[in-house]
């Protein structure tokens, strides 16, 4: 009989580096340069993968499917080691460590390292958090390389200012076009 998936075995928020959404994500392989946790923004350095001090950034470490070990205790510890070919989220959803007290649909840039919070007025962007969350906890990230360089206003929106995706993911376009003979 398989273990039952729920809160009898795990917590109720996502683990960091876990994927946060069932919306298109891409994920690329890189090779870490450092010991790296999960869930932490990287850069890129020397064409391998680094802790991020600052925005922008490349990506966030995604966790892997197995965990390195003998016992349940090495679940917690597990971590991307140096050397290793590390699978690391580009565009899409993913849960993160957060320092801060964080709402939905927050702008979200990172700490020195690698960490999450709020973007404050001034502040470069890197996505923006999908669901709410306490200091020192986790929270799901949105991330899309066409929010680099953008600027945070320190203030959550009250609408959406971008169409909302086709859920499938896809984009469809038609043109009526008739052959005249």
């Amino acid at each position: 009989m398989p273990l039952p998936i729920g809160q009898l075995y795990q917590k109720k928020e996502l683990g960091n580096g876990t994927i946060g959404s069932l919306k298109n994500y891409s994920v690329y392989t890189v090779t870490a340069g450092a010991d790296i946790n999960y869930g932490i923004a990287v850069a890129i350095q020397d064409e391998k993968a680094v802790v991020a001090t600052k925005a922008p950034i490349y990506g966030i470490t995604i966790k892997r499917d197995y965990a390195i070990g003998h016992s349940y205790d090495d679940i917690e510890n597990d971590h991307w080691l140096q050397g290793e070919k590390i699978g690391v989220l580009r565009q899409g959803s993913v849960s993160v460590p957060i320092t801060e007290d964080v709402d939905r649909l927050d702008q979200a840039t990172v700490n020195a390292d690698g960490t999450f919070r709020p973007a404050k007025s001034g502040e470069q962007v890197v996505g923006r958090f999908l669901t709410a969350g306490d200091a020192n906890s986790t929270a799901i990230v949105d991330v899309n390389l066409t929010d680099m360089g953008t600027v945070g206003d320190g203030v959550a929106p009250t609408q959406p200012t971008t169409p909302a995706p086709n859920p499938t993911g896809t984009t469809t376009t038609s043109t009526d076009k008739k052959e005249t003979k």
